[in-house]
């Protein structure tokens, strides 16, 4: 079988040479879009999201951004699309949509190492806001302190952390919180910044007054002091709010009602909803006589938040959604007019080249069924053997020394000494490890609902702390679609890549996403690691068998080789009702 395909193969070369080689010169045209012109627009719509952002209309200045992004990714200018990304992440943030900002923002983390410092440091602060928006606090401060690294201005060191001391708050690690905050403020770095100093004292008087309550009113006193002196309502009601949970916590409810009410007739003029929400919560709390006539307002309020939340998220998608399509018109527009002019220009020789298309057609389909044809028989052969070989190398690698040497190990030294029976057991200890480690890559898969739960623990196993594991879409993917089959080929799939990663890679951060259509699964997989060169990739046998293993259940598997940094695979599984 193998001799007939190389002859088939061999017989038309020469004929695929020519109908590529015509089919080059009839679709050849230029580029009409010049790189200086998407520059100049990228630029315009730039400045005019920034302006429209300065306004606070954000709807308009998401569109702008994405517009802009548009033209940079044409003249392929990637800083001007990060600060455009940036931008649209503060705006997520700014409507309460701390996920989708997570998720445009992390992309940036993919090709950081060529960044400019100044940038670095924006993306790791915003991520470290974004998490803390999420609550995940130590993540927050893990980007918090990456962030650090890239900036030499005292002044935003000190801001940064700041920002870890509010973290390490929300975490009731108020100890580290008053050494960072104590420090900041011995330096007097914030000596002509009255604001981030009065900031610096009000985090201060909270970490103090929540780890022993009868501490941290002067420090709130002072940053309220200062606050008042400036324009800035925001950090007004911040230390009103904070002087209210005080003497709340204090028992002192006279008082913290008289904060709660300075703070929420602030909110009255900002219209923050969400600092109303806080405001009403401390009426209610420090009410002695009749807290309930601040309940339906707080029960109204918090109903309204989370609509005008839900639909600011749907609208921006919206947004993003119409914006992507009508880029797709356009470019289907323009490939239409293309197309026309094309054909207008070479009738003479359209059927020339329909018959050569249907020539090569006809050729490579015969080649490709013959070889995919050929390829599957082979697999389905040797998959056994291929198997039981790699179970048996395995033992053989990993076990079978280590057993000769234990069993060496009893018959020249006295087991009854503890010294001997110790290292005896630590032996033996290490060899059952092993065996399980090899056990537990070719046990059984449970593929009931526990599926998602198992797959879960395996990224688990390979999150450490050099190597962030990023998942997004496994909570709403439909396994219960997927037979048997397909669930246990994705887990050995997604194994295999995690130890082709683990392996080579030596990448920092891997992202899976998972997602569907209507007829198909989809699973991405990138990472920043080192790459793969595209023609040593068939020589890797972990992608060899990943590719049999997709292929063999009606899917595909596709590198991607226009990533120039780290690992791109595309997995697409059929559906049962398009199978």
């Amino acid at each position: 079988m193998k001799r007939q395909i190389l002859t088939f193969y061999s017989s038309n070369i020469a004929l695929l040479v020519i109908i590529t080689l015509l089919l080059t010169s009839c679709f050849k045209k230029n580029n009409d879009v010049k790189s200086n012109d998407n520059i100049t627009l990228g630029y315009y719509h730039q400045h005019l999201g920034d302006s429209l952002y300065t306004k606070n209309q954000l709807n308009n200045a998401f569109k702008s951004y994405l517009t802009s992004n548009n033209h940079f990714s044409l003249a392929k200018k990637k800083e001007s699309i990060t600060y455009n990304n940036l931008r649209i992440t503060t705006i997520y943030l700014i409507i309460g949509d701390p996920n989708s900002a997570q998720e445009l923002i992390t992309q940036e983390l993919f090709d950081i190492k060529n960044k400019d410092e100044s940038f670095k440091t924006y993306i790791y602060n915003t991520l470290g806001i974004c998490n803390a928006e999420l609550e995940d606090y130590s993540n927050s401060i893990k980007y918090f302190n990456n962030s650090l690294k890239f900036t030499n201005s005292p002044d935003s060191k000190n801001i940064i952390l700041n920002n870890i001391a509010s973290n390490y708050i929300s975490l009731k690690e108020y100890t580290k919180a008053i050494d960072i905050l104590q420090d900041i403020l011995s330096s007097n770095v914030f000596k002509e910044m009255p604001l981030e100093q009065a900031r610096c004292l009000n985090n201060l008087g909270k970490a103090l007054y929540l780890q022993d309550k009868s501490q941290g009113l002067k420090e709130l006193e002072e940053a309220l002091a200062i606050r008042l002196n400036d324009i800035n309502q925001n950090d007004i009601y911040r230390s009103y709010i904070n002087l209210a949970e005080y003497y709340t916590l204090n028992k002192y409810y006279h008082s913290a009602h008289d904060y709660a009410l300075k703070a929420y007739e602030i909110t009255t003029t900002n219209k923050n909803k969400k600092d109303k929400l806080q405001a009403l919560e401390y009426l209610i709390k420090s009410s002695t006589d009749s807290p309930s006539k601040y309940y339906a307002d707080y029960i109204d309020l918090s109903k309204e938040i989370a609509t005008e939340t839900q639909q600011a998220k749907n609208q921006f998608a919206k947004i993003r959604y119409d914006f992507e399509q009508h880029e797709q018109e356009n470019i289907k527009l323009k490939l239409d007019l293309q197309h026309s002019e094309l054909v207008s220009a070479r009738s003479k020789n359209a059927l020339y080249v329909s018959l050569l298309c249907l020539l090569a057609g006809g050729v490579i389909t015969s080649f490709i069924y013959r070889r995919i044809k050929h390829r599957h028989r082979l697999d389905k052969i040797q998959q056994s053997y291929l198997t039981e070989t790699k179970i048996a190398k395995k033992i053989h690698d990993e076990l079978a020394n280590d057993v000769f040497n234990a069993l060496t190990y009893t018959q020249n030294f006295n087991l009854e000494t503890p010294e001997t029976k110790n290292h005896l057991l630590s032996d033996l200890e290490s060899i059952y490890k092993k065996a399980r480690n090899i056990s537990l890559q070719h046990s059984s898969i449970a593929t009931d609902e526990t599926f998602v739960t198992h797959l879960t623990n395996l990224f688990n196993e390979y999150t450490t702390d050099n190597c962030q594991i990023i998942i997004s879409g496994l909570d709403s993917f439909d396994f219960s679609l997927l037979d048997k089959n397909q669930k246990i080929t994705i887990y050995r799939v997604i194994q295999e890549l995690l130890v082709n990663m683990k392996k080579h890679s030596m990448a920092t951060i891997v992202v899976f996403k998972f997602n569907e259509d209507k007829k198909y699964f989809k699973i991405f997989y990138s990472d920043n690691g080192v790459g793969i060169i595209q023609e040593n990739i068939k020589s890797k046998n972990g992608l060899s068998n990943v590719e049999n293993r997709i292929t063999n259940i009606g899917g595909t598997f596709i590198f991607d080789s226009t990533n120039k940094l780290g690992v791109k695979y595309n997995i697409q599984l059929p559906k049962k009702n398009y199978v």
